[in-house]
């Protein structure tokens, strides 16, 4: 029997196309989907039974269709307990939702915990879930519930995330287990590629001219494409809505556009799409009430922090820390327990320091108010060696400076690496198995990757980047390519048969 939960689908993701590939493979008894946008569970209901996120997000949920009823005990609250602040702090994600309210007091995030963790406990083994597919590392709080139920009910779990090449994602069973990723294929490659050149290792045409972007060291060429932007404001249309009514109409009519022109096929659209286009003027108000009290408290928060913050001075030592933008899951759940809160990493990086090196921290410059205040940024000072650095201050100068570059999983442990300087990574990312990379949790971890910094000179490991930007590739699949990609991925989980799957 094999009865299939996806996490999430949506047309934008894992699409109905992608769902129907998935029910053709004739290997599935029962299918069970989150859907995304609620508006499209009629395109997915012919495939299987279809929940709707909108209302999972916010704990609402009907539990009269279970057969039978099974209590929280002893035995699960004390699997669930160590993760269940974490998870509680995912859920805050959603206090400033642009379509609907949750409560931010620590009360009501534990009724919906509680609720969470209730309802999936029993749909789990009341439709006798035997496989999880996650479209992305759980960090909404509910999933991450799922995830960690799936652990100990015995339920197998794949998982998608994003891999270090912008275009590309891998699946992985485990969020923790860094090395069955990519491991493998990395020591492979170094050892077919031990007595070549540089030169002499072929990379993939999109990968090969990312390489040639982070080895150009030019930041320009080197930063990610949502950098190259007003971080800002595109977080803060991506977190709280579009307020725009000018955006919001080319999102509607584009489409239209690019196949019509301003020809005459573009005035029926227009025509026809009149009443959405009315419509889209009170969700830019119901938008603009979330996010403008939202943008004035995130220029006061930067304001004040710019007020603590100074520029690097000239000869010090320093590791530099970037802080992660939050709430996002690159930091929880994937700095790893509560490491999400990063006072913790920076805390215990500051007792490993060795005798007159300093801590630059740096805000992302996408950072909202959101899960920030002003103590946040006082109680960081109060850490023995911390310095915060000027906003205005570039990330790749203080990279390029600094002995070492700490942080949860961020792009900038990867990105120092082509400049020499070695990464002290705290969390769990494909940037751990990189060359220059010392994976640490503790106060002696640190010291001894610090001990073993300190000793040796600046290091090129640009052949060793090339290799394993080679096995980044090999081991995920191109997003444009995931309707073809997705059916061999899901028959591998499904049925343990790589027939169809990538090579």
């Amino acid at each position: 029997m094999v009865n299939l939960l996806i996490a999430d689908v949506v047309e934008k993701g894992i699409n109905s196309n992608i769902v129907r590939s998935i029910s053709e493979l004739g290997v599935i008894d029962h299918l069970y989907m989150i859907v995304g946008d609620v508006k499209q569970i009629p395109i997915y209901e012919q495939y299987g039974v279809c929940l709707a996120r909108e209302k999972i997000v916010q704990a609402i949920y009907d539990i009269d269709s279970f057969a039978e009823m099974f209590p929280i005990d002893d035995a699960l609250l004390r699997h669930m307990n160590p993760h269940s602040t974490e998870i509680m702090q995912q859920q805050q994600r959603y206090e400033n939702h642009p379509d609907f309210y949750i409560s931010p007091t620590w009360n009501d995030h534990y009724t919906m915990y509680m609720r969470h963790l209730f309802f999936w406990y029993n749909y789990l083994i009341d439709r006798k879930i035997t496989h999880v597919y996650f479209s992305a590392p759980p960090h909404e709080g509910y999933d991450c519930i799922v995830y960690h139920l799936c652990r100990y009910l015995h339920i197998a779990v794949r998982i998608e995330n994003d891999s270090i090449l912008q275009t590309r994602r891998y699946v992985c069973d485990d969020l923790y287990d860094i090395r069955s990723v990519i491991g493998a294929e990395y020591d492979r490659l170094m050892r077919e590629y031990a007595n070549s050149d540089i030169g002499d290792i072929p990379l993939e045409e999109e990968t090969a001219r990312t390489f040639e972007e982070w080895a150009s060291l030019e930041p320009d060429k080197m930063k990610p494409w949502y950098m190259r932007m007003d971080p800002f404001k595109r977080r803060l249309r991506a977190r709280h809505g579009e307020t725009n009514i000018i955006r919001l109409w080319r999102g509607l009519l584009g489409p239209d556009h690019e196949q019509y022109g301003f020809g005459p096929g573009f005035f029926l659209a227009c025509i026809r799409k009149t009443p959405q286009i009315f419509g889209m003027i009170p969700i830019a108000i119901r938008h603009m009430r979330v996010s403008y009290p939202i943008l004035i408290r995130s220029r006061r928060l930067n304001r004040f922090y710019d007020s603590l913050a100074q520029e690097p001075l000239p000869g010090e030592k320093y590791i530099y820390f970037p802080l992660h933008y939050q709430p996002e899951a690159t930091s929880n759940p994937m700095g790893g327990d509560m490491y999400a809160d990063q006072i913790v990493p920076l805390n215990i990086l500051s007792h490993a320091l060795p005798t007159g090196v300093k801590i630059y921290v740096k805000s992302h410059p996408e950072q909202l108010s959101t899960m920030r205040s002003e103590e946040y940024y006082l109680d960081m000072l109060k850490i023995p060696n911390v310095r915060l650095m000027k906003l205005t201050c570039s990330t790749f100068d203080l990279m390029k400076g600094a002995v070492a570059v700490s942080t949860l999983t961020g792009t900038a442990l990867w990105e120092c690496q082509f400049f020499g300087i070695p990464a002290i990574a705290f969390g769990y990312s494909l940037k751990n198995l990189a060359p220059l990379t010392y994976a640490v949790r503790t106060v002696e971890d640190c010291r001894k990757a610090l001990a073993d910094i300190m000793s040796k000179p600046k290091q090129d490991k640009l052949k060793e980047l090339k290799i394993y930007t080679k096995a980044l590739h090999n081991t995920s699949y191109e997003d444009s390519e995931k309707e073809t990609e997705l059916p061999g991925i899901f028959r591998e989980f499904l049925t343990g048969d790589k027939a169809g799957n990538r090579a």
